[in-house]
């Protein structure tokens, strides 16, 4: 199912771009707020629109760009201003660290794509 392939991760936190594959036994319910989550981006669409994650916890997400010679990028419009990597084209896997202190909903999104890859950051307290 397209909608359910994101992957919790607990593996090592990268801060390189790094090839990541997912799931298996230590993937974590989908929904329940994660420390690592992969993201995808194929068919000019990401693979889930809503992400959880806790307040004041670092987390890392792993984006990973499916779309051959198609460029995308994640963008992350937090509390203190975007985050975000940077514009590439697929295939191609990067990663983004980031704490995020207070509890609401942000939008993330392509830069490339705004209106067909967009999505939702819920960060709980």
């Amino acid at each position: 199912m397209r909608g359910r392939r994101l992957a919790f991760l607990l593996v090592g936190l990268a801060v390189t771009v790094a090839a990541c594959g997912g799931g298996g036994a230590d993937e974590a319910p989908v929904g329940e707020a994660a420390t690592e989550v992969t993201l995808v981006g194929e068919g000019i669409r990401f693979d889930v629109t809503q992400l959880r994650v806790k307040a004041g916890e670092e987390v890392t997400i792993t984006f990973e760009n499916r779309d051959s010679g198609v460029p995308h990028n994640l963008r992350i419009e937090g509390p203190e201003g975007p985050i975000k990597t940077d514009i590439a084209n697929g295939p191609i896997t990067q990663t983004l660290k980031l704490t995020i202190d207070r509890p609401g909903t942000y939008r993330f999104l392509c830069e490339v794509h705004p209106s067909s890859m967009v999505g939702q950051l819920i960060v709980e307290g």
